[in-house]
């Protein structure tokens, strides 16, 4: 029942959420504390949703809280609500991830409610397949306009929207245990990794399309039939998985994970990441049609310097898209290069040298559409000092100089885009960051950068008019 929050390297000792002294969360096996989703809005609005297994046993709930006012990483506990609530059967195939789509539904995913011996590992109840329960589907709410007296709205384009059964909510059935589901940030999709019985299944959807697709659980598990039949098998209304593998013996648990969007492995931008709890094995790989390509066993390039990945339970992505997994054994991991390469930015030209040498204009990391801070850097300007970086659509590839200033310049004025100031820190080092929009259309387009220095008389005069100027820099955005 907690949530840890590490800042700036460091695990904070108060946690962000501890639910354990008040006696709400069912914990033990597959029941616990087992989903977390920030509001979009969460910077002006402090709130986010939790799933947890909870009271009267077995129950699930989905609650809301805002952040403490005047400190962000405590949650305030007084503030929560009980947004959806379900009672399932046996405590186990919870599911429970929740997010956010791009449309600013929230996403819940439930399990079949799970089994116990001789039943397992079937569906003994056909929940996944049932319309009047929330058990082994995918559901999909507005949280932003309730409709008394429910604590959210219906979605009116959610498929089965109407009187009766199935229910309002649901936007796709047939799952087992799905552990876990994203959405792709740069394009919509969904991928969701749903735990099998015999066979281990990755599906997916595509961004706009509509919901009311029949994952096909417990008629198939994979692209399998699997007795005994409670719909037809392999029928036209099922959507198979693009991916699936295992077997019951030995055991596998797939671990659903992110679509990479980093800057700083790029080679592998695109690339969904998954796991396997059991086999403790890691893949990457790319769809293709109905199908998925470029699968690789990536498990031996990421063991860590120390220790080993031990029961991979989750992964996660921060800000700028790089990934994380963590595992039973308590460990959180973030995946990193060997080596970091910086793809999509390219100096040309020659500038002025300042007073205390020639500038270098660099890239914190690779310009990937959906950043959401890309830094230009620069180097040995006046401490202290005032500069100015420059950002335009097209280049001056002749390096003109139409203002008589002395530096070269490498950006055509007439398209200039941004001209933002910067002062030099104590190292007289500057930066100028920007956001770059999660618009795939924006890949491959082309930005120019130059930066300018100007000097006091009292210390030298790089040029005429005491300006000094960096070489350019050709920003092409990736995908």
């Amino acid at each position: 029942g907690r949530i840890r929050i590490v800042k700036d390297g460091v695990l904070l000792s108060t946690p962000f959420l501890d639910l354990t002294g008040l006696g709400q969360v069912a914990f033990g096996g597959e029941l616990g504390l087992l989903g977390l989703a920030f509001h979009p809005n969460h910077a002006s609005n402090g709130q986010f949703f939790v799933f947890h297994s909870g009271f009267p046993f077995p129950t699930n709930y989905v609650k809301r809280f805002t952040v403490s006012p005047g400190n962000p990483d405590i949650a305030n506990v007084a503030s929560a609500t009980t947004v959806w609530s379900t009672p399932t059967i046996y405590g186990n195939h919870n599911g429970g991830m929740v997010a956010f789509g791009a449309d600013g539904k929230l996403y819940i995913s439930h399990g079949d409610g799970g089994s116990t011996p001789p039943l397992w590992p079937d569906d003994p109840s056909n929940t996944a397949q049932r319309g009047d329960t929330f058990l082994g589907k995918l559901l999909r709410i507005d949280v932003d306009n309730p409709q008394p007296p429910l604590q959210y709205g219906i979605p009116p384009d959610n498929p089965y929207v109407g009187p009766g059964n199935p229910l309002d909510e649901i936007w796709a059935r047939g799952l087992r245990n799905p552990w876990r589901f994203s959405f792709d940030r740069l394009t919509g999709d969904l991928w969701l990794a749903d735990v099998g019985g015999f066979r281990e299944e990755i599906d997916f959807q595509p961004a706009g399309a509509p919901g009311g697709r029949n994952y096909g659980w417990s008629c198939m598990t994979g692209t399998q039939c699997n007795p005994p039949l409670v719909c037809t098998c392999n029928a036209p209304t099922i959507t198979l998985p693009i991916h699936d593998y295992g077997a019951l013996s030995p055991p596998h648990a797939i671990i659903g994970g992110h679509v990479y969007r980093g800057s700083a492995i790029p080679d592998l931008r695109g690339a969904y990441f998954f796991a396997d709890y059991m086999t403790a094995q890691i893949w990457s790989c790319r769809r293709a049609g109905s199908g998925i390509t470029q699968l690789v066993d990536r498990t031996v390039e990421l063991t860590p310097s120390v220790g080993l990945i031990v029961g991979p339970t989750a992964f996660g992505e921060d800000g700028y898209g790089e990934l994380y997994v963590c595992d039973f054994s308590g460990g959180v991991f973030k995946i990193v290069p060997t080596v970091p390469t910086l793809v999509g930015v390219v100096p040309y030209g020659a500038g002025t040298p300042g007073c205390s040498g020639a500038h270098t204009l660099t890239a914190d990391r690779s310009p990937v559409v959906g950043n959401p801070s890309f830094a230009l850097l620069v180097a040995n300007g006046p401490v202290g000092g005032l500069g100015l970086m420059a950002v335009a659509a097209a280049p001056d590839v002749a390096g003109s100089d139409p203002l008589g200033f002395g530096f070269q310049a490498h950006v055509q004025l007439g398209s200039l885009l941004v001209l933002a100031t910067m002062l030099a820190d104590p190292n007289g080092r500057g930066s100028y960051a920007f956001p770059i929009p999660p618009a795939p259309s924006l890949a491959g387009a082309n930005l120019y950068a130059q930066s300018l220095w100007l000097w006091s008389p009292a210390v030298c005069a790089p040029s005429p008019s005491g300006w000094s100027s960096s070489p350019g820099l050709a920003i092409t955005l990736q995908p």
